[in-house]
């Protein structure tokens, strides 16, 4: 892990002209949202009827079974919750910071974690009660909030990006403060959706009616298909999770290179870490 981390270091280094063979660092363009929601980052005047809208949402049972065994720990704190209560918390401060709201995770490959980091990130905020998050399943080639959440959805979140169901038809809502998108099946080609012209104005609508303090949206792997580049141009930011002995730093390189074309990159979680410390508890974020 150590020599992952220094790896990941060294690369840096050479992106941004600190060592001894730099390369110039990618020029980074934040989207035309991004730039206007960083210019108005004061009190958000909200719609008339809000509380109403969420109530609207169908509620979310969770199942009896134990939420560990679906890899959902943060529905309470503790020390399981812990490693996610503390990247909640990093996250609503660089957000709060540039007036950002969508923030993209995502990964070099599959297996690093991103979709449980995604769900047990949006059920620790939605322990906090003055906010409202909306959390979407857009890996839709490998979907995975049916079985952490244990509700498969009777309306597929495609039918939302395909402009066919509002987002309050395919949405469920967990503790009254956080609404969830889910895929109840695998896409053959959910780029034509990703990268529809018609995504942008969707998640304008949902801004606008529900007014979400965060969105989270939970993308495929970078490096495994076109999909997650397709959709990042709508993103604020992104979170890149690793995995600790298997994802290389190359792969984190390149990564990290394609996200700052497209978006913000707040930083890499290095997950399933065996050992850590008070300084890697948490990943190498921000």
């Amino acid at each position: 892990m150590e020599k992952l981390q220094v790896a990941i270091e060294q690369a840096r280094m050479r992106r941004e002209g600190k060592g001894e063979s730099a390369k110039p660092a990618p020029a980074q363009t934040p989207n035309r949202k991004t730039q206007e929601r960083k210019r108005t980052t004061g009190p958000r005047l909200l719609p008339d009827g809000l509380v109403e809208r969420w109530d609207a949402i169908p509620k979310l049972r969770l199942p009896n079974t134990p939420g560990d065994s679906r890899r959902l720990v943060a529905q309470n704190p503790g020390p399981d919750a812990a490693h996610f209560d503390i990247l909640r918390t990093k996250l609503l401060i660089e957000l709060r910071k540039n007036g950002w709201r969508r923030v993209a995770i995502t990964s070099p490959t599959s297996g690093c974690g991103k979709t449980t980091t995604a769900a047990n990130i949006a059920v620790s905020l939605s322990r906090q009660g003055d906010l409202r998050t909306a959390l979407f399943d857009f890996d839709l080639r490998r979907p995975g909030f049916a079985h952490i959440f244990g509700h498969q959805p009777e309306n597929d979140v495609s039918e939302f990006l395909g402009g066919n169901k509002s987002f309050g038809d395919v949405a469920v809502s967990l503790n009254g403060n956080l609404a969830i998108a889910m895929a109840s099946h695998s896409q053959v080609d959910p780029t034509r959706l990703m990268a529809g012209d018609q995504v942008s104005h969707l998640l304008d609508e949902v801004e606008e009616f529900y007014a979400p303090d965060v969105m989270i949206f939970d993308l495929p792997p970078l490096l495994a298909g076109d999909d997650a580049r397709a959709f990042l141009r709508h993103a604020d930011c992104a979170i890149l999770m690793a995995q600790a002995e298997v994802t290389t730093a190359e792969q984190i390189d390149i990564s990290e290179r394609e996200l700052a074309e497209q978006t913000n990159v707040l930083g890499v979680v290095l997950n399933q870490c065996r050992f850590q410390d008070t300084r890697s508890n948490a990943g190498d974020y921000g």
